[in-house]
């Protein structure tokens, strides 16, 4: 077991290492910076070249390289250009919960709903539910965020008027547009996922068994096929928690949601270059944790995963 985390953890952070370093020098080669003539337009050059100086902008762009990760070893990612005095880590600290909030609603819901749809379509095999969920995967796994969430601004925001726009968070409501606009995808993925495992399980020979010694239908898909059915759901379960959890650039701008995803779709457009890498060093750390806890569920549940491996 120890090897096998070690491993994982290993390819892990090599690949933190090289995600950081291509966002970094991609930045960096982007038109223009956040203290350019070009970008401020009405600030005298002279105290453009001060502000690039404090924040070492002027230095070559191998030494600026060298010092961002002296001050990443050492846990602080910089001080924002867009906040003055600001730091990127508070930021993150402050808005991250946001995002964990609704990423988490929408994780159980659609685990809560995918599961059982998958479940349905395999119990129900060429019949109307099956054809009805493998629609609605179809769909789901297709239509883009961005087109999502603009049909249910104008059907919630129209029809209903529901909250829009504005996210309060001691509105209840202000949560159901953003929670289901990022786990239509997530639903779609899972019962799909879920459907073709539960149908390979059921044809194995420990279910016919089970279900040739009387056992109840509810105890053979329970019990014995849908153990070995949730293996790709867990296996997805770690990119899925680490993209919810961490908010989606889409929906949070859309639904002006406070969470980190809205801030670093406005740090791109600001040239905000701390808040852009601290953003995508969290959000690779995150997913590199995610990914490794899944694995070790996943060699915990299905022994035919081998730990030394």
């Amino acid at each position: 077991m120890l090897k096998y985390i070690l491993k994982r953890i290993l390819a892990g952070v090599i690949s933190l290492v090289v995600l950081i370093t291509i966002a970094f020098f991609m930045m960096h080669a982007m038109p223009g910076g956040p203290f350019s003539p070009d970008e401020q337009k009405n600030v005298p050059e002279v105290i453009l070249n001060r502000l690039a100086e404090s924040y070492g902008l002027n230095k070559p762009l191998w030494d600026q390289y060298i010092d961002y990760w002296n001050n990443l070893l050492h846990g602080d990612l910089g001080i924002s250009f867009k906040y003055p005095g600001v730091s990127v880590n508070d930021k993150i600290a402050y808005h991250f919960p946001i995002s964990a909030l609704v990423g988490g609603i929408a994780v159980v819901f659609s685990l809560l709903v995918g599961i059982p749809l998958g479940i349905v379509a395999a119990l129900n095999r060429k019949k109307p539910a099956d054809y009805g969920v493998l629609a609605f995967a179809t769909v789901g796994i297709s239509v883009p965020t961005f087109i999502l969430a603009v049909l249910l601004l104008l059907l919630f925001g129209e029809v209903f008027r529901m909250p829009i726009a504005v996210f309060h968070s001691e509105q209840v409501l202000s949560y159901v547009l953003p929670v289901l606009c990022l786990s239509f995808h997530p639903i779609a993925y899972i019962a799909r996922q879920t459907r073709s495992s539960m149908l390979e399980a059921l044809e194995n020979d420990y279910v016919r068994t089970a279900r040739a010694k009387g056992v109840s239908e509810l105890m053979v898909v329970s019990k014995h096929a849908l153990k070995n059915a949730m293996t790709p759901v867990i296996t997805y379960l770690g990119p899925l928690v680490a993209g919810l959890l961490t908010g989606s650039f889409v929906v949070e701008s859309v639904f002006s949601v406070g969470g980190i995803g809205k801030y670093f779709v406005s740090s791109v457009s600001d040239r905000d270059y701390t808040m852009i890498l601290g953003i995508v060093v969290f959000y690779g750390a995150f997913v590199v944790v995610c990914n490794l806890i899944s694995d070790i569920l996943l060699a915990i549940i299905d022994p035919r995963v081998k730990l030394d491996k």
